[in-house]
């Protein structure tokens, strides 16, 4: 029996990275790796299994072709995606520092007229692409990359809603991108669309006014945003490469559920939350009411990625297991 894919929509960049934690400003030579909230989901989909297409717009150029080729190296279905003449856009870029105690790591981000930032609306046939999906996956950067970008995102999930294709949206706010009144206008119009909703407590209180303890925001948040899922992840952090993580959601039992903190050494921070959204979903749509395993998973894959350097999970399916046993087996606590 062949998995239905799950559908990803937004904009990936070049992440050039001075190596040794040296300083951008001093820094001889730069490693370069592809990046993006919602590609860097996709690859963590494909490493449990799940077929993962990736729906873009990239300049055919160099940096282009170097995200497509990484992209397509992580096992990520590239049919969605639109090539451009470089006249139409170019490739956006980001800058990593990467600190350490007490220095703390600096993200610097060159993106402005990317192609995708100037898609025009209407560049996709969603239901084509929707066509047969077990899900779509949106991030929060998206709409906020340009007004084509948010078009064709509210189109995407409209179509998904009518298809009856669960959606995903990662409530991700990026200040460099729009202000926070422009982002709670999208959000508050958005995520009433959505299916499952990857949270953290600070952007919920911030354009949702929900606050409370993490049983009473997930409950809260089920209720008055009407998401079927809600996932919170859940951070510690002890010093630059130590982090304690966790996470919990709530499901339509009305159940809250936690998985235990699990200790993690840090080598590579960036693209934890979209591996999460890879796991989570890797488990949601093989069967949506077994969360504990939707969750497990899905922490097990977010720990793992900060072991990693670059934006993508590389992992298998079997080092994700054995990870899941090493923190008990996904045992949940309330």
């Amino acid at each position: 029996m062949t998995t239905p894919r799950v559908v990803t929509f937004g904009e990936a960049m070049v992440r050039l990275t001075p190596p040794g934690n040296e300083r951008l400003e001093r820094a001889a030579r730069l490693d370069q790796t592809p990046g993006g909230a919602e590609l860097n989901t996709a690859a963590a989909l494909a490493c449990l299994g799940v077929p993962a297409a990736w729906v873009s717009v990239l300049p055919d150029n160099p940096l282009g072709r170097l995200i497509a080729r990484g992209a397509r190296a992580a096992g990520v279905d590239l049919a969605g995606l639109r090539w451009v003449p470089e006249s139409e856009g170019r490739t956006g870029l980001y800058f990593l520092e990467e600190g350490t105690d007490p220095r703390p790591s600096a993200v610097h981000y060159d993106r402005a007229d990317s192609a995708f930032a100037r898609l025009a609306p209407g560049a996709f046939d969603w239901p084509a692409l929707l066509a047969g999906a077990a899900a779509l996956h949106v991030s929060g950067i998206t709409p906020a990359v340009g007004d084509g970008a948010k078009a064709e995102t509210f189109a995407a999930v409209r179509v998904a809603n009518a298809a009856g294709v669960p959606v995903a949206f990662d409530l991700n706010y990026r200040s460099k991108l729009w202000s926070e009144a422009e982002a709670r206008a999208c959000f508050v119009e958005l995520v009433p669309l959505v299916d499952v909703l990857f949270a953290g407590r600070g952007t919920l209180r911030t354009f949702f006014g929900i606050d409370g303890d993490h049983e009473t925001v997930l409950r809260t948040a089920r209720e008055r945003l009407g998401v079927a899922v809600v996932t919170l992840s859940r951070k510690k952090a002890r010093a630059s490469r130590s982090l304690r993580l966790a996470t919990a959601a709530m499901g339509p039992t009305g159940e809250p559920l936690v998985t235990p903190w699990r200790e993690v050494e840090v080598v590579d921070r960036l693209g934890g939350g979209d591996a999460f959204a890879g796991g989570f979903l890797a488990g949601y749509v093989a069967d949506p009411e077994d969360l504990p395993r939707a969750l497990a998973l899905g922490a097990a894959a977010q720990a793992l990625k900060h072991t990693l350097p670059g934006d993508f999970l590389a992992a298998t399916r079997a080092e994700i297991e054995a990870a899941i046993e090493a923190a008990g087996g996904g045992t949940l606590q309330r």
